[in-house]
């Protein structure tokens, strides 16, 4: 069905009839009560890059323009889209808040707020001072299939990424 074509199109709404001329919708629908937002649930993060206007993670009927996106990683680009209803940016920036603080790093989850962390150097020596780097909260699987997260050592300037079940076995307490 063209719009362009059509002058007017039928719209069912609250199980009435109502011709809408296209031209002049928005006069039309000032007569019309409009259905309340649709909530869904948090949806995983996804990458956000080509987003189209007006999606939205958290609700069906996107009534207010956006998007806004919610990152959890600038380095990964993941994260939410939500349109412009307040209701809805505050589902992004809840997302966000909940992942950072029950699903970041994983299993490793519970060593994010520490100060210092051990680290098995390359060279076989326990290293203290580290920490969960922040900007890679994902966690990444690799080709045989160990989940690892970023640490770095900042007074040294050196990232590694390192098995999750060595940090947690080196950092047992």
């Amino acid at each position: 069905m063209s719009y362009r074509n059509e002058e007017q199109t039928n719209v069912s709404q609250n199980n009435h009839n109502k011709d809408i001329d296209i031209e002049n919708a928005e006069d039309d629908f000032q007569g019309m009560e409009m259905e309340e937002i649709e909530i869904k649930p948090t949806p995983h993060y996804r990458r956000l890059t080509f987003i189209q206007m007006n999606a939205c993670d958290f609700c069906t009927h996107v009534k207010t323009p956006g998007p806004y996106m919610y990152y959890i990683s600038f380095e990964t680009k993941n994260g939410w889209v939500s349109c412009g209803d307040e209701e809805c940016r505050r589902q992004g920036k809840q997302a966000v808040e909940q992942f950072m603080a029950h699903q970041a790093f994983g299993r490793a989850n519970c060593l994010k707020d520490r100060e210092s962390i051990k680290v098995k150097r390359t060279s076989g020596q326990m290293d203290d001072d580290w920490i969960i780097e922040r900007s890679y909260p994902e966690v990444q699987v690799d080709e045989k299939g160990v989940e690892k997260v970023c640490v770095t050592k900042p007074s040294a300037l050196i990232e590694k990424w390192v098995s999750i079940d060595n940090l947690l076995l080196w950092n047992q307490e």
